[in-house]
C-alpha cells in the first residue's frame, strides 16, 4: 500500500519503543507518496518475461534455487518499529536472537525504509545495473511498486517446498492475493484493514455502510484521505463494485460518489496524517481509518468503533520479498518460514499490533497474557481478543484487495481521483 512518514499512533508504553512507528509511516506517507505514487512507477528498466503457469513457475524456481546453500548470514531491511523489541533493551529483537540460536544464521537488521517510492528510487538503479542491493530480505507493500519489482525481474521466485510453516500456519486470507497469485514472490509480513472508525457518542447510532459517510447529519465532521489509491478503492466498494475486477466505467461511478460527498460539505479534511488525532479529540465524528489505529486509540483511553461496512472493506498487506540479487537467499527463505511459527508471529504481533497473518498466534498471545501482570496483562489480553488483530472469519470474508493497475490504468485512475482532494 502507499506510505508516507508522519506522527505515530499512541501505543502502550510497556510494549512499544519511542520514535516513528510503521503505523505512523503508513498514515503520513499516504499524503506525499499518494499525490503521485502511480505515475512515479514509470521508471527506466527492461521488463522481463514473468513466468505464468505451474510449469514455468516451477522451472523459474528450480533455476534460481539449484545449487544455493545456507551461508549463515542474513541482511534484512525493514520499516522502523516493525518487529518485536525487548522492553528492557529496545535495540534488541528477541525473535531475531532466537532465530540465530535456532539456525546459526547471524542477522544484520536495518530499519531504513521510509516509504515505497523513496525506497524503490534508491535501489532501482542498483538492480538495473545488475549490482546487488546489499540486502537478502526486504519488506514491500502490496502496491504498484511491488508490481514493478515483479515485472522488472527484481524478486526471486520462492521455493515453497522450504516454506512448510507458511503452508501450515499462514491464514487463507493472506494467500493467493491478486498482486501475487500463488505467493510466487511474497509472503505476508503484517497486514491490516481499511474501514470506518467512528465515535458512537458523536454519531448517535451504529455505522454499518459506506453510505453512512453521506449522512447530512455528519456534515463537516467526516475525515477522508489525500490518497488516490485508498480513496478510489473504498469508493468502488461504496458503489457496489469489487475493486479487483473493476473497470474504468466503475472508476467514474466511484469518483462521482466521492465528489457528491465533497460537494455536500460532508468532509472536514482530506488528510492521512491527522485523522486519528482528530477522531480522538472529537473534531471528527467518523473517518476512513486503518483498523490498527482504532485499536491503538482505544488502548490510550478512547472509545471508538471500527466497522467493516456491509459493502466490504480493504485488506492491505506488507510482504517479505527476496531480491533476485540476494547474496544469502537460502538464509532469507529460512527466516521467511521461521516467522510463520505461531510463537514467533505472536511475539512480533505483541509489539507491532497489526493484523496477524498467522491465526494460530492468537492462542500464544492469550497464554502470554495469562502469564503476565499489570498493564502488560491488560494489553495482551485485549490484543488476543481483538478482531482488529485477529479478525473473525466473517470479517475476513468481507475484505477485498486493492485494484492492481497497469501504467495506462494508473494515469486514468489518478486523473479521476486526485482532483477530488486536491481541489
Amino acid at each position: 500500500m502507499p506510505q508516507h512518514p508522519a506522527s505515530r499512533a499512541p501505543r502502550p508504553r510497556a510494549l512499544t519503543p519511542p520514535g516513528p512507528s510503521r503505523r505512523g509511516l503508513l498514515r503520513a506517507a499516504l499524503g506525499a507518496a499518494a499525490l503521485a505514487p502511480l505515475a512515479a512507477c514509470s521508471v527506466p528498466g527492461a521488463r522481463v518475461h514473468v513466468p505464468t503457469g505451474e510449469a514455468e513457475i516451477a522451472a523459474a524456481v528450480t533455476g534460481f534455487w539449484t545449487g544455493r546453500q545456507k551461508a549463515g548470514k542474513l541482511d534484512f531491511v525493514n520499516y522502523t518499529q516493525y518487529i518485536d523489541v525487548d522492553p528492557a533493551d529496545q535495540s534488541r529483537h528477541p525473535t531475531l536472537d532466537a532465530f540465530t540460536r535456532r539456525t546459526g544464521i547471524e542477522v544484520t537488521y536495518n530499519e531504513l525504509i521510509d516509504d515505497s517510492a523513496s525506497w524503490f528510487g534508491k535501489i532501482q538503479p542498483e538492480f538495473a545495473s545488475g549490482q546487488g542491493i546489499g540486502y537478502d530480505l526486504m519488506v514491500v507493500g502490496g502496491d504498484s511498486y511491488l508490481t514493478k519489482y515483479i515485472q522488472l525481474g527484481y524478486l526471486a521466485p520462492l521455493d515453497h517446498s522450504r516454506l512448510t510453516n507458511f503452508a501450515r500456519y499462514g491464514g487463507s486470507t493472506f494467500k493467493n492475493s491478486s498482486f501475487d497469485p500463488g505467493n510466487v514472490y511474497t509472503v505476508p509480513w503484517q497486514s491490516g484493514m481499511t474501514g470506518i472508525g467512528y465515535d458512537p457518542k458523536q454519531v448517535g447510532r451504529r455505522i454499518t455502510s459506506w453510505q453512512d459517510l453521506l449522512d447530512p447529519k455528519l456534515r463537516g465532521r467526516i475525515g477522508m484521505w489525500n490518497d488516490a489509491v485508498q480513496m478510489g478503492n473504498i469508493a468502488l466498494l461504496a458503489v457496489g463494485v469489487d475493486p479487483e475486477t473493476s473497470t474504468p466505467a466503475d472508476w467514474r461511478k466511484a469518483a462521482a460518489w466521492l465528489r457528491r460527498q465533497r460537494d455536500a460539505g460532508l468532509v472536514r479534511s482530506y488528510s492521512t496524517a491527522t485523522y486519528q488525532s482528530s477522531l480522538q479529540r472529537g473534531d471528527l465524528a467518523a473517518s476512513l481509518v486503518y483498523s490498527g489505529d482504532v485499536f491503538q486509540a482505544n488502548q490510550s483511553g478512547s472509545h471508538l468503533e471500527f466497522v467493516i461496512p456491509d459493502e466490504g472493506g480493504l485488506l492491505w498487506t506488507d510482504n517479505l520479498c527476496i531480491p533476485s540479487t540476494a547474496a544469502h537467499p537460502v538464509d532469507a527463505l529460512t527466516y521467511m518460514d521461521y516467522v510463520y511459527r505461531p510463537d514467533v508471529a505472536a511475539r512480533i504481533s505483541e509489539t507491532v499490533q497489526f493484523l496477524c497473518p498467522v491465526p494460530a498466534a492468537r492462542k500464544v498471545v492469550a497464554a502470554d497474557a495469562a502469564a503476565a501482570t499489570g498493564e502488560r496483562r491488560a494489553v495482551l489480553g485485549a490484543l488476543s481478543t481483538s478482531p482488529l488483530v485477529f479478525p473473525t472469519r466473517d470479517d475476513t470474508s468481507k475484505l477485498h484487495h486493492l485494484r492492481v493497475l497497469d501504467e495506462e490504468e494508473e494515469q486514468q485512475w489518478n486523473a479521476l481521483f486526485e482532483p477530488i482532494y486536491q481541489a
